[in-house]
């Protein structure tokens, strides 16, 4: 079988990036002095070559993509409109074929992640390709060190073979008393949002349980109609590939990851995976921080000097237009306030 092929998950709203979200994608946040995409390609190039690399984005991101240098773009595939990734992934399933003249291994991957300890991680990844190659849907799953609300969760079924799981069910983002309770279980994991199979099998299991597939299939059975398309996504269901298919599939396997993962979707899990001084302040600002600790400075203003007295837990982000100042344990209400914040300023 040829290389793999690796589909990387561009779209997404980043709400919980606000507000510097209002201005960059998070494929392109250089808060950690590098970009998001281009980190993410290249640990993908440890397993397959650049041209078997493609990404999926909306067409809102189409002028920045079009200029990009480390994918060509014919390897880019444009949604009309965000549908969340049930519809994205199988919009650039249906472009794939037109492209592959064979059938072949799909790494699906999120764009915002950050992954550390990588021999582990290609050494999972070539586990779940074996597995795949069995005509089953591989995820990794990753072990839980924290209830974190943030995350979705998988709850692992039994043991097939070494490291490798049928699952029981998939949980979206749960509330902080549920995420302990998955965690003192024993056998629920992150879910890393990392699927790998054979476009085939994943084809079939849309065909089962994806009410709008043949709707796709006759969109995409000729020549490429963008107006087609776009009149085919406003109907679709805004939903995830875990519920669409994950949760239905009988196909589905979890292959536990024992490597650092963090998904990078909210300014608490950016604090947790960026350095800190000794006081426990993440500082991305010119500035001094007198008895202050477990804060979070961002300042996108190179000008701006900043001066903090005895403030703990505080997350202050400052950009141009918009300033968040939030307490650590109200982060997880962010979205919620911006969506009132937006109503009533």
């Amino acid at each position: 079988m040829n290389k793999p092929i690796v589909l990387i998950l561009c779209g997404g709203k980043s709400l919980r990036l606000w507000p510097l979200s209002e201005y960059k994608s998070k494929n392109f946040l250089d808060i950690f002095g590098f970009l998001p995409l281009d980190i993410t390609v290249k640990r993908f190039l440890e397993i397959t070559p650049l041209e078997n690399i493609f990404l999926v984005t909306n067409k809102k991101e189409k002028d920045t993509f079009e200029k990009l240098k480390i994918i060509k773009r014919e390897n880019i595939f444009f949604e009309p409109e965000s549908k969340n990734t049930a519809a994205a992934i199988l919009f650039s399933i249906f472009h794939l074929k037109k492209i592959l003249k064979k059938d072949n291994i799909l790494i699906i991957s999120p764009v915002d992640h950050i992954i550390k300890e990588e021999t582990k991680f290609y050494s999972a990844i070539n586990k779940a390709i074996d597995i795949a190659k069995k005509s089953y849907i591989s995820t990794l799953g990753i072990t839980p060190q924290k209830a974190v609300i943030d995350f979705g969760y998988i709850e692992a079924k039994k043991e097939i073979e070494n490291n490798v799981f049928s699952i029981k069910t998939f949980i979206e983002k749960p509330s902080r008393i549920k995420a302990q309770e998955f965690i003192k279980k024993g056998n629920s994991f992150y879910n890393s949002g990392i699927f790998i199979s054979l476009i085939s099998t994943l084809e079939k299991e849309y065909k089962k349980y994806y009410k709008n597939y043949n709707d796709f299939l006759k969109v995409f059975k000729n020549k490429i109609n963008d107006e087609l398309i776009s009149s085919l996504y406003k109907k679709l269901p805004d939903i995830p590939f875990d519920l669409a298919i994950m949760e239905k599939t009988k196909r589905g396997a979890l292959i536990k990851g024992e490597f650092f993962w963090r998904d990078f979707g909210n300014w608490q899990a950016i604090y947790d995976i960026l350095d800190k001084d000794k006081d426990k302040n993440v500082k991305k600002a010119i500035g001094y921080l007198y008895g202050s600790e477990n804060n979070f400075i961002y300042v996108d203003n190179p000008n701006k000097k900043i001066l903090a007295l005895g403030i703990k837990d505080i997350f202050f982000i400052d950009t141009e237009n918009y300033t968040l100042l939030a307490n650590r344990a109200y982060l997880e209400n962010l979205k919620i306030a911006i969506k009132d914040f937006k109503e009533k300023i």
